[in-house]
Parts: C-alpha cells; sequence; structure tokens
C-alpha cells in the first residue's frame, strides 16, 4: 500500500508569489505513485513567508514557522502524521533554522522529541550562504530575478552573506552532530545545479556566471558534507614556537544526499531548478521531479542514532549520480554568431571559510592570510587554484575562499574538438597557511603564525564540492607595563610607560 505523503513547500528570499513554486507541485502529485507514495493536492501546502522587509531576519521566519506549522497543520500533526518539505534557495536554511531551533539536540526549552517533518528536500539552498548577498540593497534589486524576488530584504540577507555569524553557528552545530540525522529524526537532501542560464547573465556582476554555482548559490554552498578544522597557535610553554599553528582532528558532518542535477541553474522559466518544472508528466524537469520523489520515497527517521539503509542507499546513487553530471557537463561550448566559440571548464570547487579570533574569544578583523605550498612558499601552489576571496561586511574576522578543487588535487588535460583547451593540472599533495594579524606591537598584540604545508589540511581542505569552516585561534600577548604597583605614597606619572616583555599565557 502507497505510503500517504505531505508536502509543505517553502520559497527563497524575497519571493512575493507563489506562482514561484511554477508546476512543481501538480507534478509531485501527479507522479507519486509511482514511487509507492499517496500525494493529492489537498496534502499540498505552499508556503508563503516575508523576507522583503528589511526588519525581518532569518531567525524571525524560522520562528514564525513554528506557529504557522502548529496553526496550519494542527489536523495533520493531532493525526501524529509527519510533513515532507521540499524548499528553494534560502528556504533550506529557514527550515535548517527552525529545526535546530525548536528540536535540535541542544535541549533547549521548548524543545520536542520529534519533528514533525521527516524529510527536507533543498533545492539550490543557500545553506553556507551566497556570494550575490554582499552586493547590498541597492545593486541586487537590479538582478532580482536570481532569487526569484522583486524587494530587497537586508535582515535575510544578513545571514546570507558568506561567512555570516549566524550561518556559521547554524553550520557548526550541523557539523557537530556527527553521524545523526538532523535533530535525530529528519531526513535531509540537496539537490543543486551548476548550471549558467546566459540568458540572466550579468555582465557588471560575474557571480551570476560564476562556474561551480548555479549563478546564485556555490554547490560547494548548498551540499551539507562539510568539514570543520581548528587551528591554534600554540604558546612556547608548549613546547611549540610562538609561530606555529596546530591543527586539531576534523570533523566531519553527517554524510548527507547530495545530487547535482543536469542543466539545472538557480531560477528562471526555463533552466530555473523549480521554476521550469512543467505540470504534466514527461514535461521539463524530469531529473528533479524523479530525485524528490526518490528522496521522499525514503522511509522517515524513527529517532534512531543513524540513517536507514535506504537513505544511504540513496547517498550511494547520488553520489555516482553526481559523478556522471560532471562527466557530462565538463565542458561547455558557447556558440556566437561570427565570433568564435566560448569554452567553458567545469571544474569541480572548494569553499573555505576561516574564522579569525584570539585566545580570548576577541574577533581579529585587521589580518592577511596566504595559503602556501610546498617549502611553504605561496608560489608553489597550481596556476589558477584560486577563485574568488570576499571578507564578511559585518563580521570582517571571517574571510571566504573559493578554490578550483581539480587544478589543486590534479586532473587530465581538457580536450576540445581535438585541441588541448586545458594541459594536464599535476595537482598539489600539500597545503598550509600563513596569517599576519595586526596590530603586531603595544602592550597588547598579536603575532604571525604559520600552518606549515602538510598532507593533514590538504586532505582536510580539498574536498569536491563542498564547505570547509576553519577556525583560526591566535595568542593574544599581552605585555608587562599594563599594571604595575608602586610601593608607598609616591605619586607621578605613567603616561609615558612602554610595554616590557609579553605575560605568560593563561593556562
Amino acid at each position: 500500500m502507497p505510503r500517504s505523503l505531505s508536502v509543505v513547500f517553502v520559497h527563497g528570499w524575497s519571493v512575493t508569489h507563489t506562482n514561484t513554486y511554477g508546476g512543481l507541485p501538480e507534478r509531485l502529485a501527479a507522479e507519486a505513485e509511482h514511487y509507492d507514495l499517496s500525494l493529492s493536492v489537498r496534502q499540498i501546502w505552499l508556503g508563503e513567508y516575508v523576507s522583503f522587509h528589511d526588519e525581518v531576519r532569518l531567525e524571525d521566519v524560522s520562528r514564525a514557522v513554528e506557529a504557522a506549522v502548529r496553526r496550519d497543520l494542527a489536523d495533520l500533526l493531532e493525526a501524529g502524521e509527519r510533513f515532507a518539505a521540499v524548499t528553494h534557495s534560502t528556504g533550506g536554511p529557514v527550515m535548517r533554522d527552525w529545526v535546530e531551533r525548536f528540536y535540535g539536540v541542544a535541549g533547549r526549552a521548548g524543545a520536542r522529541e520529534t519533528c514533525p517533518m521527516s524529510h527536507l528536500v533543498m533545492l539550490a539552498p543557500a545553506n553556507f550562504g551566497s556570494a550575490l548577498a554582499q552586493l547590498g540593497k541597492s545593486r541586487i534589486s537590479r538582478i532580482k530575478s536570481w532569487f526569484g524576488g522583486v524587494e530587497p530584504g537586508q535582515g535575510v540577507l544578513d545571514w546570507l552573506e558568506l561567512g555570516s555569524p549566524e550561518a556559521w553557528k547554524l553550520n557548526a552545530a550541523w557539523i557537530a552532530q556527527g553521524k545523526q540525522p538532523l535533530a535525530g529524526s529528519v531526513n535531509a537532501f540537496v539537490l543543486t545545479g551548476q548550471t549558467i542560464d546566459r540568458k540572466l547573465f550579468d555582465a557588471l556582476n560575474s557571480y551570476t556566471g560564476e562556474l561551480g554555482s548555479d549563478g546564485v548559490v556555490r554547490a560547494a554552498a548548498a551540499n551539507l558534507n562539510a568539514t570543520y578544522v581548528l587551528l591554534e597557535q600554540e604558546s612556547e610553554a608548549r613546547g611549540k614556537g610562538p609561530n606555529e599553528l596546530v591543527a586539531r582532528r576534523p570533523k566531519h558532518a553527517p554524510r548527507t544526499a547530495f545530487r547535482l542535477v543536469k542543466g539545472a541553474a538557480h531560477s528562471g522559466s526555463d533552466k530555473g531548478i523549480m521554476r521550469s518544472v512543467g505540470k504534466r508528466a514527461g514535461a521539463d524537469g524530469s531529473e528533479v521531479v524523479d530525485a524528490i520523489l526518490r528522496c521522499c520515497a525514503v522511509a522517515p527517521q524513527d529517532g534512531a542514532a543513524r540513517p536507514g539503509a535506504d537513505y544511504v542507499a540513496l547517498c550511494d546513487a547520488f553520489a555516482a549520480e553526481t559523478e556522471a553530471v560532471h562527466a557530462a557537463e565538463r565542458v561547455e561550448k558557447e556558440d556566437r554568431l561570427f565570433l568564435r566559440d566560448r569554452i567553458f571548464v567545469h571544474d569541480r570547487m572548494t569553499q573555505v571559510i576561516f574564522r579569525v579570533r584570539d585566545s580570548q574569544g576577541h574577533p581579529i578583523s585587521d589580518f592577511d592570510l596566504l595559503l602556501i605550498g610546498q617549502d611553504d612558499d605561496p608560489n608553489h601552489l597550481p596556476k589558477g587554484f584560486f577563485i574568488d576571496r570576499q571578507r564578511n561586511q559585518r563580521a570582517g574576522n571571517t574571510l571566504t575562499y573559493f578554490l578550483n578543487h581539480d587544478v589543486m588535487a590534479g586532473c587530465p588535460a581538457v580536450v576540445v574538438d581535438g585541441e588541448v583547451e586545458r594541459p594536464e593540472e599535476a595537482g598539489m599533495d600539500e597545503l598550509g597557511l600563513w596569517i599576519k594579524p595586526r596590530p603586531t606591537d603595544g602592550f597588547v598584540h598579536y603575532g604571525e603564525a604559520r600552518l606549515r604545508a602538510g598532507k593533514e589540511l590538504a586532505e582536510a581542505v580539498l574536498r569536491a564540492d563542498e564547505t570547509v569552516l576553519v577556525d583560526i585561534v591566535l595568542r593574544r600577548i599581552v605585555r608587562e607595563g599594563v599594571v604595575h604597583l608602586s610601593r608607598g605614597t609616591k605619586r607621578g606619572s605613567f603616561r609615558k610607560v612602554k610595554p616590557g616583555a609579553p605575560l605568560p599565557d593563561e593556562r
């Protein structure tokens, strides 16, 4: 007997009309039976949330989601049933924040044992943000079609900016869960594309045509298979030189089903991963419809410590299908009338988000950070490995690097029509970093630090289509002279006191 399925759709940032869902709701209802699922139109809810007012922040939306679920789905919940959510873009982080806030492992007040959502299927989710969010209200409204909206909403954009404190907190909590499913009871899935809809390309903003993305969200920023690495600057008292960084054992997020969808862009009625899906069977969007229904067909979690066998099997299948999409979309040729064809090589990418703090937890916003290769030399990294760098505007101690994974790991030559478009890349085996913080003198300051090039960071960072959170903690050096006690009652000025020797580090 088919399993009954109820689906809630959750749109992205700055949307004001439910036509953003295209024909996807009707299409899922029409084809669910082929996946041993029962889904009628009456079991579909089209979500609407306000994100286009500046005062509304993402956490406000997630709090409102809880109220809406309790109010609008009361009959479903009273019957002891759970629902699946299909989200687009910012809708993914909204539902993840809602789950963590009300059903997370932290045991916070008001948390309930089992989340009423059983499946979270995210289409092109901005789980680690979007490079476009930094454009701000004035410029992003000009390219509003990329997010499928019409008005800016700065409060939600703050969350979406790469390296935002809010996104870091949510994603670090996710990684810390170990091997458990989301909130211990939710099956999570990520479907995204890496196709650029050239009709929507903005020549003044390179991010809308960035390889390794769908024109808005990078595949690595959508993927929830992420890693956390802590790098600490050791003191001399602990047997390390003051310039050494020590890498702690990396932590990996729970394995999450991740699937690239061939030919899918972020938005638009032609290639958009959601908007372009036709209502009738056999229409456009068959690949994404099939992937969504396969996700929903996975048995709900029953609170077990690890995902079920069918979820693991789908993870394996999606991984193989993703590799096939990468191979099929490796080379893109753009035909241009009367001009030479343009060739785009779609390499796999890696996103690294660095957060720099001192040993007392204070953010350090003034620093230079270099990646280094063999012999600790920044010039010994492969040509073309570096794609982009962006510093968070509100949290200046957070810096996001976008790197070409295939170039760094090594890849065969790219041959197009019998001609070598790009020679074979040997790649690299070692990776380190060198950070130069400021101030470098005074009563309280910092010293530069280096993680010498080795395989450890390379193995942690060089993961295709993934994001790595790198937490760098530097010694806060306090020098003698900040406090001095004088015997007796003689008074005098200490305005010209100079810094002395460094005080011992706190143990």
